[in-house]
């Protein structure tokens, strides 16, 4: 999602207020934020076939190269945030740049169709993982065994020894 989503999503909001529907002036800026955000629909869509094409190497390389450039373009803002305060004027670059990390965020506005999507495949995983959870063997808390003489012996998971430290201490009192 971009910028011009975002606006898209918040504009639907405010279409829901009955004295913002009826001003015709603003039809004209409705029209050109629907228009953009379907531009930018069409281009996320394009990016998406594109990247499911990619075999696994060249995947790790698109995000590689996707993190250097969202990198790049956090350098430059910063840069001009600190040309701006030493020019005197870094405020408002400073809240020019934090409204527009606001408003592109992919989490300020609620999306119904990427979220049925992320859904839908972490419901996808998540069935993968209970059939094999299914298959593993439970935990053995305790066990209970009986000696030479009948008498049951109780061992616990606590009572595991994994570095063998009783057979080393007998080797140890032997020598």
């Amino acid at each position: 999602m971009g910028f011009f989503n975002n606006m898209k999503n918040i504009k639907d909001k405010a279409l829901e207020n009955e004295k913002i529907q009826n001003i015709d002036e603003l039809s004209v800026i409705f029209d050109a934020i629907d228009r953009q955000a379907e531009k930018e629909d069409e281009k996320n869509k394009k990016e998406k076939e594109y990247y499911e094409n990619l075999t696994p190497e060249q995947k790790i390389e698109y995000k590689r190269l996707q993190k250097r450039n969202k990198n790049l373009k956090r350098l430059g803002m910063y840069g001009l945030t600190v040309a701006g305060m030493a020019t005197g004027f870094g405020i408002p670059v400073l809240m020019a740049a934090n409204v527009g990390t606001i408003l592109s965020d992919d989490s300020l506005t609620f999306d119904k169709e990427k979220h049925d999507e992320k859904l839908n495949a972490s419901k996808k995983s998540r069935r993968g993982q209970k059939a094999k959870k299914t298959k593993e063997k439970p935990r053995e808390y305790f066990s209970v065994s009986y000696d030479f003489n009948g008498l049951p012996e109780v061992s616990t998971l606590v009572d595991y020894d994994p570095y063998c430290l009783k057979f080393r201490y007998e080797e140890l009192i032997r020598e």
